[in-house]
């Protein structure tokens, strides 16, 4: 009798906390970490993803409308190269070129709503930025190990030119107008584009970034999320908990690795693949040493919010750049809505808000409709109303350039693969798709004790 009831009391613990066992668990279902699932999967190992969204893809935001017709808030393609091609070829994911949408811009100061009195209303066609773009690229090859835009093979110690503004730059390669406003559009998220140090601007338009448009984006026919509505197919929703966050993880002495899940599950895994930003909060869960918890309490990061706008009696066709005539180049500062960028659905364009790490949504919101409304002052007829706003932060991990030149990079890579425990996304590279998931397959390889040795899927 005694042994039957501790045999039903451990049935009624065990049904009390569900218990998972697998070989890998991923902490986050983003970009990183859902590339990191399929390609383990695919190599014979168990995951399971814990994610605190109800969806998979991070970054991703695809607006469905019914007719058919979809406006991305967040990813809007991804680089033309040969895993990125292999990945959407592995979900059987259907793809086209990514085109721009508008056909016309103008520049307006967002402060008025007016348009620039410094531009004539004018764009430069694109190949006429084409010599700047490749003199551009040509300042950038004495960078080589920032080929593949990740922190990992930066020189010890970290040249200074990278650690000084990229205004410094700018000025001595003596780059135009026309290409800074280019830059901007890509690495606007870093906040005050001219003083971020060089390397952070690189690794957000350096050189995969330009190889990346001379040869082209892709994306998928029916939107960016139909890459993670087919991973989620592979993957399999068993192995995924939605809406989840580890409370605690505890190494083991046997190796196993424990990771307690809000709601009272139990992953029990070999190895703990991290892919979610390395901030102080996101990491508080994990069993860290205090020189590593230091080592994270040095991000610094930028809020970034997008929004559909709903901007009935604005033409179609158009976009809108943000230009302020009392900064340097006309490149505003943060808080700032860089453009409205007309995304090919009639009577809506999407904006994208950079600020400061703790601007609210709340703030966000009125910042944004605000800086519509003053629009009036161009386009009279305009009624604008925000259908929806997507929350991206955090976004633009840095660490102070004394950080930098003390070795904040190779600590942080010095940490890969401790306790069976391995990291990878935006943290440790450049924010963009195709680099995360370029990187991620490195990290898998190494999980799984393998070379890399080619970025083929």
């Amino acid at each position: 009798m005694r042994q039957l009831a501790v045999a039903v009391l451990l049935a009624l613990a065990e049904a009390e906390e569900k218990i998972i066992r697998r070989d890998v668990c991923i902490l986050g279902g983003g970009s990183a970490g859902t590339f990191a699932a399929v390609r383990l999967l695919d190599r014979g190992k168990t995951v399971v993803i814990v994610e605190p969204k109800d969806v998979l893809g991070g970054h991703t935001a695809t607006r469905q409308f019914h007719n058919g017709s979809y406006i991305e808030l967040g990813v809007q393609g991804v680089f033309w190269d040969d895993l990125s091609v292999a990945y959407m070829d592995r979900l059987r994911v259907h793809c086209k070129i990514l085109r721009p949408t508008g056909s016309q811009t103008d520049y307006v100061d967002f402060k008025t709503g007016q348009k620039a009195a410094s531009r004539d209303g004018s764009s430069i066609p694109p190949v006429k930025l084409v010599p700047h773009i490749m003199l551009y690229s040509l300042a950038l090859l004495r960078f080589r190990y920032l080929n593949k835009a990740r922190y990992d093979e930066l020189p010890d110690p970290v040249p200074e030119e990278l650690l000084r503004p990229f205004g410094e730059f700018a000025a001595k390669h003596r780059l135009q107008k026309p290409l800074l406003d280019f830059i901007f559009a890509f690495a606007g998220g870093v906040g005050n584009l001219l003083e971020t140090p060089l390397l952070y601007v690189l690794q957000n338009f350096g050189a995969p970034h330009v190889n990346a448009v001379m040869r082209g984006y892709i994306t998928p026919v029916t939107g960016m999320y139909e890459v993670y509505s087919r991973a989620e197919e592979v993957i399999g929703r068993d192995n995924i908990l939605f809406k989840s966050k580890a409370r605690e993880v505890v190494h083991q002495d046997d190796g196993t690795i424990a990771v307690s899940i809000t709601g009272g599950t139990t992953v029990y895994a070999k190895q703990l693949l991290v892919a979610f930003p390395l901030t102080p909060e996101n990491t508080e869960p994990l069993d860290l040493d205090e020189s590593e918890r230091a080592l994270f309490r040095k991000w610094r990061w930028q809020g970034f919010y997008s929004a559909i706008i709903n901007t009935t009696g604005m033409p179609d066709g158009i976009d809108v750049i943000n230009e302020d005539p009392d900064q340097e180049h006309n490149l505003p500062l943060p808080p700032f809505l860089g453009q409205l960028q007309y995304m090919g659905v009639p009577g809506y364009h999407v904006g994208r808000l950079v600020a400061d790490s703790d601007f609210e949504p709340r703030h966000a919101y009125a910042h944004i409709l605000n800086d519509v409304l003053r629009m009036r002052n161009t386009y009279p007829d305009l009624t604008p109303e925000i259908v929806v706003i997507a929350d991206h932060r955090p976004t633009s991990l840095t660490v102070s350039v004394d950080d930098i030149r003390d070795g904040f990079y190779r600590r942080l890579f010095g940490m890969q693969g401790r306790r069976g425990v391995f990291y990878t996304g935006s943290s440790l590279c450049s924010d963009y798709s195709s680099v995360i998931w370029n990187y991620t397959a490195e990290v898998v390889d190494m999980m799984l004790g393998e070379r890399h040795i080619t970025y083929g899927y």
